[in-house]
């Protein structure tokens, strides 16, 4: 029988950070998740993956 539950998903995130910002750059961010349809994560692995690319 099946356990109940979401399935497993390879790369599971389990840690969390956490880090200051300015006012104005907490503005920046809530703006841009409300207008994309972001979550606050999802910013922060999209501009991540963008950096990476940028610059190895």
């Amino acid at each position: 029988m099946p356990s109940p539950g979401r399935p497993k998903i390879d790369n599971p995130k389990k840690l969390k950070i956490g880090f200051r910002v300015s006012e104005e750059e907490r503005e920046k961010l809530d703006v841009y998740c409300e207008k994309k349809k972001l979550t606050q994560s999802q910013v922060l692995s999209e501009a991540l993956e963008l950096l990476y690319k940028k610059k190895p």
